[in-house]
């Protein structure tokens, strides 16, 4: 439980630090572009959620894109506390939300990742005073937390049970019952933060990087298309000349 305090306390700290409120969404693609952590979103299969990896040159950082979005933001959330908060860090590939207690720095991520995207001021502020005892909150409440926060269902039940909000009978409820995407649909949401997406997006300097690195013959011309090809950017195609004269 300590343990777990203190990582609150260093998500909160870095929260502020970044000009967040106690109550606020973290948008953690404007919070990567802050840091500098050169993201690529790729379409990768099997149990992979996301990669950090941290030397000379800087951070860099790739997140499933066959993931749903609000599994990405806990991914990002989880790789955040690797690059930023975890001493002498170099590389990991990792399995997010699992909060493996035999893994002691994917547990620190993961609870860093849900204190990140789910402030517990944020979460009493949405949750009206009627609901505020134990397995009280309605499923309404949890969809608006859901979008609020951006955030999958079963990372909002981890941490309303961390909170004494729900049980695990509770979460395991209504984390099985009915379709998560229609309850947001019902609601007026759209159902996007439900579904993957974000395949070839790039944030950061990518491909400024890449092409120094060719240009110092640090990388070969077949290595830099290749490092090109996997943002999505195929420099074999042939483009029309764009500076013809009109006629």
């Amino acid at each position: 439980m300590l343990k777990e305090r203190y990582l609150e306390f260093r998500a909160n700290k870095f929260r502020e630090e970044h000009g967040l409120t106690p109550t606020e969404p973290a948008d953690v693609y404007k919070l990567l572009a802050r840091l500098n952590v050169i993201t690529v979103f790729k379409e990768i299969t099997g149990n992979f959620s996301g990669m950090a990896v941290k030397n000379g040159t800087g951070n860099f950082m790739m997140v499933n894109s066959n993931d749903i979005l609000a599994r990405q933001h806990f991914t990002i959330g989880h790789e955040l506390y690797h690059l930023i908060i975890q001493e002498n860090f170099k590389n990991r590939i990792c399995e997010v939300g699992t909060f493996d207690k035999k893994d002691s720095e994917e547990y620190n991520a993961d609870w860093f990742a849900s204190y990140l995207l789910m402030p517990e001021g944020g979460i009493f502020e949405l949750l009206p005073r009627e609901e505020l005892s134990l397995n009280k909150i309605s499923l309404n409440t949890i969809v608006k937390m859901e979008q609020y926060f951006g955030v999958s269902r079963a990372a909002l039940l981890n941490r309303l049970m961390f909170i004494d909000l729900v049980s695990k009978a509770k979460k395991d409820e209504l984390q099985t019952t009915g379709s998560i995407k229609r309850s947001a649909l019902l609601m007026g949401y759209s159902s996007e933060l439900y579904e993957n997406g974000n395949a070839g997006k790039v944030i950061g300097d990518y491909g400024e990087k890449a092409k120094k690195l060719y240009d110092k013959e640090l990388i070969s011309e077949t290595d830099f298309y290749g490092l090109m090809l996997d943002i999505g950017i195929d420099l074999d195609t042939k483009f029309e000349e764009d500076d013809k004269t009109e006629r």
